[in-house]
């Protein structure tokens, strides 16, 4: 788990808190559940207008990566992609049907299962490069629907304010009520903005990265794989690789 994360939502929302009452305001002011459905439930839906439901299902999937992130070890691919050259080089291509196991990423297993078939080469390093930037292009669509998200929060975080101010100009004959009415129609424009900013829009940057470097990683092995098929000399891959990181 990425507690890094967790302590950046309870830092960044402390802080909402913490300024709150050292104004001198009421806590319990900040916790109102019509403004929280208005503002998320309502983001979410508008989102979805303008989507479908494979593409929250896989954002919502991705989303996940923010607390339970993925892991690319460059450093043992590499060595790996390097003794898989080696071992070729001793014996043969099709020696290395045993070691495709090894590999737990999915996408090495296919490049390396291909490399082993006899695809040529350079048709092979072109179907993974294709199928790699499929991957990214599907990550970030992903990740452009969080963005969504967190651009329609503060908008609904205005129309929620709005109808709380109508409702508390029906008690314009009891000012007290008034005063507390508007108080807590303006709570939804704080969490409009602090739905967004505060939480999505960290998300989906965060969730960036991660794509990012899905498709840097996806480009070593298409590399090694590649330079295994062309029986390139393992120091001279070594050096190549040795530029991702």
């Amino acid at each position: 788990m990425d507690f890094v994360t967790l302590a950046g939502l309870l830092l960044a929302f402390s802080s909402v808190f913490l300024a709150n009452w050292l104004g001198g305001g009421e806590i319990i002011l900040l916790l109102n559940l019509p403004s929280a459905i208005i503002v998320i439930v309502g983001s979410v839906g508008a989102t979805l207008m303008q989507s479908s439901i494979q593409d929250a299902l896989r954002a919502f999937y991705l989303a996940k990566w923010s607390l339970f992130p993925p892991t690319y070890d460059f450093s043992f691919a590499r060595t790996f992609l390097i003794d898989l050259a080696q071992k070729a080089r001793r014996t043969s291509l099709f020696s290395l049907e045993s070691d495709i196991a090894n590999f737990s990423n999915p996408f090495a297993a296919r490049a390396l299962q291909m490399a082993i078939d006899g695809t040529d080469p350079e048709l092979l390093a072109d179907r993974l490069h294709d199928e790699a930037n499929r991957i990214h292009d599907k990550r970030m669509a992903s990740v452009r629907f969080l963005e969504s998200i967190g651009g329609y929060a503060p908008t609904l975080g205005i129309m929620g304010s709005v109808l709380g101010l109508i409702q508390a100009m029906a008690n314009l004959d009891s000012p007290s009520a008034l005063g507390h009415g508007i108080a807590v129609a303006f709570v939804s424009t704080l969490y409009g903005q602090g739905f967004a900013n505060l939480v999505m829009f960290p998300i989906a940057k965060k969730l960036s990265s991660y794509v990012d470097q899905e498709l840097l990683y996806h480009q070593l092995i298409i590399d090694g794989v590649h330079g295994i098929a062309t029986g390139k000399h393992p120091q001279r891959l070594d050096i190549e690789l040795n530029s991702y990181e």
